[in-house]
């Protein structure tokens, strides 16, 4: 086809002696050649893109594969089999339902079993208690289960390797989509999180595919480029509630095509046209998103069975006890007044419009952590600083060398180029990210990396300069050491830090949460304990474990210390010397009640509590004065009484800790402090480790 346009483009190019027809058979035949051994670079390219794209989900699944179940990863595989075998919606609604049914499918297809109908869990839709029934009480495999999940979560993880691999041939050749598919493939953070059953990969996934497609829509609308961005756009919709991010990305793109000089062409069967003038492009472009929206809604009520109510039993006073919706919706703000709005009218299904108020309720409410600072409303340095500390050293270097590359080639800049609508959403995406307080992890701006990643491929211009070799060297040690950073922190790459943070092993000083602890350490805690039998010898061990995962199914027998998200053993009891296991998030007092570090108020409520618990013990030698005691001032006052101790306690236990060097790091995530009575004593009874005047949390 190229050959035919430009023989037609210059009929007298041909030349007619016998000579002249000879060289251009020759011609004629190099250019043949020339795309024959083109179309095979593009072939051999895409298998070694398919290679690298396996090769990052065998990394990634064999890492997971050696830990316990993430923090979410019960809830949201217990939610998602429910969706399958009881088309009930009232489990885990915060969630979108795409990335839970994809896991959950596996498990429908075997021998599993659900909780019962009438379990308390299920009722009140506790999708914490059903899900800790279904992985660990009714006799399933839950090694099993976890394991089938994330293998097929990890498709996500290899089809984002491929689009973005796509996405950099597109933009920079073979050669630039392969430097951005490596990135990607052995990026210590989307090892991490390619295999576990949580809607974070599969939303960078779709974010990714529906900017590209519908960017390619708005260009030349066709049935099949209709069809892959209606698919994309309905997939981010279906994953994840933060989706509308990426309608303002489109929208300005959609503009940019109807004002810009560049003409939309209109595939469609025997159809074929192109529109110039404005006008025309703005039906076109305006029809488009007609067609796109209604798909995303089709797509929406038919992950919910076409039905409004969310429990198929519509157990009204039971949603009342498991739902909130006077309080999701108190506020009375715009949003909550269209998901009024909606309910009312059944807009959307109940699910859906409950798990958008959820989630827009609770963005401001849940404790930070940066930097040894604790806040109630947030860091707006937070991702700023998580993406500093967690992003590998190599490959902040080469997008330096992009942004050079960019700033070097600014005479080739056109508008269309300058805003891309890739350019466009890491801007947008970037600023909702650092005004939100919702500080939880890392994670939730994984859906910027791959256009990055993408950008990065702008390097290979690097490699027409003089100096080629010079660059090539050295994009190969940068690709090299990338490779290698994959490596060093198999597999405990969800406590990945770059050397700037001082690595994972000081990470817990930076973030905690889902950027470094989420409860996945259990098994290597349990080799560690048998490793070292020998300290341990037979001395108490004590877990404030935060996860959701069950210590017992991995054979470790602990007491189970208070304020902390697997729940105390409430038995009242003196702390001894000991092996205690502390997670890092709980080590930090982020979640706890006495949050951030300790100080004068908290330790006057100690020692309140304390002298309590001492009048109270006064009285063991003495039934009678102990009943007279608990009689006067009532029982459950005195359970109170003493869970408020015992909460205290373990908290200025934590304040020591903080200042005392951990015996082991397993995984970097729990600490293992052996600890004497003397050492017990003192964190308890001597002078506070740390106290500050006054509570040091922003927002408090």
């Amino acid at each position: 086809m190229e050959l035919s346009e430009s023989v037609a483009a210059r009929p007298g190019w041909l030349p007619r002696t016998a000579d002249a027809r000879s060289s251009g058979t020759r011609r004629t035949t190099n250019r043949a050649d020339s795309v024959a051994a083109a179309a095979e670079n593009t072939r051999l390219a895409l298998l070694i893109a398919i290679l690298i794209a396996a090769l990052h989900v065998f990394m990634a699944v064999t890492a997971v594969n050696t830990k316990s179940p993430t923090f979410d990863e019960p809830q949201h595989l217990t939610a998602g089999y429910s969706y399958w075998v009881r088309n009930d919606f009232r489990l885990d609604p915060e969630n979108g339902n795409l990335a839970a049914r994809w896991a959950a499918l596996p498990l429908v297809f075997g021998d599993t079993r659900f909780v019962r109908p009438d379990d308390p869990s299920w009722q009140s839709a506790d999708e914490g208690g059903a899900a800790h029934k279904f992985f660990y009480e009714l006799g399933n495999d839950p090694d099993r289960m976890i394991a089938q999940a994330r293998l097929m979560m990890s498709i996500f993880g290899l089809g984002l390797c491929l689009l973005v691999y796509r996405i950099g041939r597109e933009f920079f050749g073979v050669l630039g989509g392969l430097i951005a598919e490596t990135l990607l493939a052995f990026d210590p953070n989307f090892l991490a999180h390619s295999a576990l059953v949580t809607s974070d990969v599969p939303a960078a996934f779709f974010f990714t595919a529906a900017i590209w497609s519908c960017w390619r829509l708005f260009q030349q609308v066709s049935l099949g480029r209709l069809a892959i961005a209606a698919l994309s756009l309905s997939g981010l919709f279906l994953t994840k509630f933060s989706a509308p991010i990426v309608l303002p990305a489109l929208l300005a793109v959609s503009v940019l095509q109807i004002t810009a000089k560049s003409e939309i062409a209109i595939r469609f069967g025997q159809l074929r046209t192109t529109l110039i003038e404005t006008w025309q492009k703005c039906w076109a472009v305006g029809g488009t998103w007609l067609l796109l929206t209604m798909t995303v809604i089709f797509a929406i009520w038919s992950s919910f069975s076409f039905r409004y109510a969310a429990w198929n039993d519509n157990a009204a006073k039971q949603k009342d006890e498991g739902w909130h919706w006077n309080y999701v919706l108190e506020q009375h703000g715009g949003l909550e007044n269209g998901i009024s709005f909606a309910r009312v009218h059944h807009l959307l299904p109940e699910a859906y419009l409950y798990g958008f108020g959820y989630v827009h309720k609770h963005e401001g409410d849940r404790p930070a952590f940066l930097d040894n600072q604790w806040s109630l409303v947030g860091f707006s340095s937070f991702f700023p600083l998580a993406f500093l500390y967690k992003t590998p050293l190599p490959f902040l270097c080469l997008i330096a060398l992009a942004l050079g590359v960019a700033i070097a080639r600014r005479h080739h800049w056109k508008f269309e180029k300058l805003l891309n609508p890739f350019a466009i959403f890491v801007a947008i995406y970037a600023a909702f990210a650092i005004g939100t307080q919702l500080n939880i992890g890392h994670r939730h701006i994984l859906p910027i990396y791959p256009a990055l990643f993408v950008a990065c491929g702008a390097i290979v211009h690097l490699l027409q300069k003089k100096s080629r070799a010079l660059f090539a060297s050295a994009i190969a040690i940068l690709l090299s050491w990338q490779i290698g950073e994959s490596l060093v922190s198999r597999p405990n790459y969800l406590a990945y830090f770059n050397q700037i943070a001082g690595g994972p092993r000081n990470g817990y000083q930076h973030l905690v949460d889902s950027s470094l602890d989420w409860g996945q350490d259990l098994p290597a805690l349990k080799t560690w304990l048998d490793d070292h039998s020998s300290a341990v010898n037979g001395k108490p061990i004590y877990m404030a474990y935060f996860g959701v995962a069950d210590p017992k199914s991995y054979g470790i027998d602990s007491k189970k210390l208070p304020e902390n998200h697997s729940g105390g053993d409430q038995t009242f009891g003196q702390l001894r010397g000991g092996v205690y296991c502390v997670s890092a998030t709980t080590l930090q007092s982020v979640y706890a009640r006495e949050i951030g570090p300790w100080s004068e108020a908290y330790e006057q409520q100690y020692q309140t509590a304390l002298a309590e618990v001492e009048r109270y013990r006064a009285t063991a030698s003495d039934p009678s004065a102990r009943l007279a005691l608990v009689a006067n001032d009532g029982a459950v006052s005195w359970v109170k009484r003493i869970r408020i101790f015992e909460r205290l306690r373990f908290e200025r236990l934590c304040a020591y800790l903080r200042h005392r060097p951990a015996d082991a790091q397993i995984g970097y995530s729990i600490f293992v402090f052996n600890l004497t009575d003397g050492e017990v004593d003192r964190a308890l009874h001597g002078p506070p480790a740390e106290l500050t005047r006054d509570v040091r949390v922003a927002g408090y």
